[in-house]
């Protein structure tokens, strides 16, 4: 009796454990999207501090871009954490697709959050920077860094999306809902 009431409620834990793992596989996309966004903001500002010829509207892009860098951290670092639990709900899932793209998108992810880590940092050093010549050099490696974030970030969107739609185990929200 036992026995079957632990086969009848297989089917109920897995579904559960499935819509899991595409709310926290949709979190990640939601983050990692908003770092790709914030990059956006943030490219015309680090442009402008990596070349302006003065010092004050130099600085004053420089904290613009560290606040933004800083946004883009955050965020990062969420995507991380949210991939992290959905790479563990992702093997109760047991499609393979599902866990290969899961595993791909925390792999984006956490090279998303490791290049807004430099780009932060690099943002730090030009805001503290003495001279134009090093808030330039400082700023450029933050841009560099930021446009790395951003590309690993679009790759860990494009990998989440492909996760929560291969997990079919309820398909009452159909392939490609983003419900």
């Amino acid at each position: 009796m036992q026995f079957a009431w632990i086969l009848l409620l297989t089917p109920i834990f897995t579904t559960a454990q499935c819509e899991l793992f595409k709310s926290e596989i949709k979190g990640v996309k939601n983050n990692v999207t908003l770092v790709s966004q914030l990059v956006d903001s943030l490219q015309t500002y680090a442009e402008s501090a990596a070349f302006a010829a003065q010092f004050n509207s130099a600085r004053t892009d420089v904290r613009t871009v560290e606040l933004l860098t800083g946004l883009v951290l955050n965020a990062s670092d969420e995507a991380v954490s949210m991939a992290s639990e959905a790479q563990y709900y992702s093997e109760v899932c047991n499609i393979a697709e599902v866990k290969s793209y899961t595993i791909d998108a925390e792999s984006y992810a956490i090279d998303a959050r490791d290049f807004a880590n430099e780009a932060f940092e690099n943002a730090k050093k030009a805001n503290s920077a003495k001279n134009l010549g090093d808030m330039h050099y400082y700023m450029r490696k933050s841009l560099n860094a930021s446009r790395e974030a951003q590309k690993s970030a679009d790759d860990a969107a494009y990998a989440s999306s492909i996760a929560r739609m291969s997990c079919t185990h309820d398909d009452a929200h159909g392939i490609g809902s983003d419900d």
